[in-house]
């Protein structure tokens, strides 16, 4: 499934996603934003739309950085 893919099936758009982008090396690229600014067409994370989600997780707001981390390999 594609990140655009499953960000379409998530009812809250209000949710901050932090997406956690393997680049493979060994650092990873990390992105946030809010759900509502990715479906308003806005340039976030769009560059990486396609890319395959490998896993994702639920975890509660801390310090107000994600409701949800994604973990993409572009």
């Amino acid at each position: 499934m594609t990140l655009q893919q499953f960000l379409y099936l998530i009812e809250d758009e209000e949710a901050r996603i932090e997406l956690e982008i393997d680049g493979f090396s060994d650092d990873y690229e990390y992105l946030h934003f809010w759900l509502s600014d990715f479906r308003a067409s806005r340039d976030i994370a769009k560059y990486h739309s396609d890319s395959i989600v490998e896993s994702f997780s639920f975890i509660p707001e801390m310090e107000n950085k994600a409701n949800i981390k994604i973990l993409i390999k572009p």
